[in-house]
């Protein structure tokens, strides 16, 4: 462990054999959430230049979580599409609003509806996988995605740069 800055202490940690699932779910299933710290994660890697990216990385995930994230433990495999598109948070914002239209809105269904649409196109169409990861019945995921089609400039001719913008919409405040 290093002192680096006043609020941050950096740590490295030898992993003898990639553990089987993301590390962070090893990390949140070994340790109880902490009062107070936040600890950001950086990809596994060997040698010296593998410790200068898993510090990045680690750097990082600091960074995403800063902006919005509201869980103790932040991975930079979970936040690794949004890190570098979220570097100029106000470019990522005006990205959002231009792709998503009202469903960048605030309010809880707009929420709803974004995280809906988020998880279905995460788990590549399918309204069961995305109702499993949500814990709402399929047909709840079936009626949202179609509510948002029905919203006044759906975008759903460009699936690369709508994914993009909920990812980021979930991750930036605002």
């Amino acid at each position: 462990m290093i002192p680096a800055e006043e609020t941050a202490v950096w740590s490295w940690m030898a992993v003898p054999d990639r553990p089987s699932g993301a590390l962070a779910d090893v990390v949140r299933a070994a340790l109880a959430p902490p009062a107070g710290p936040h600890i950001a994660l950086g990809p596994c890697a060997q040698g010296v230049e593998g410790m200068r990216r898993s510090r990045h990385g680690a750097r990082e995930a600091e960074r995403v979580a800063r902006m919005g994230g509201k869980d103790w433990l932040t991975d930079y495999g979970e936040v690794r599409l949004v890190a570098p598109a979220t570097a100029d948070p106000e470019h990522a914002r005006w990205f959002v609003r231009e792709t998503l239209g009202p469903l960048a809105a605030g309010g809880t269904r707009m929420r709803e509806l974004r995280e809906t649409l988020r998880v279905y196109l995460a788990t590549e169409r399918s309204p069961r996988r995305a109702a499993d990861g949500l814990h709402v019945v399929r047909n709840t995921v079936t009626y949202r995605v179609r509510a948002e089609e029905l919203l006044p400039g759906s975008t759903r001719e460009e699936p690369m740069g709508l994914h993009m913008a909920l990812e980021i919409a979930q991750t930036l405040p605002g």
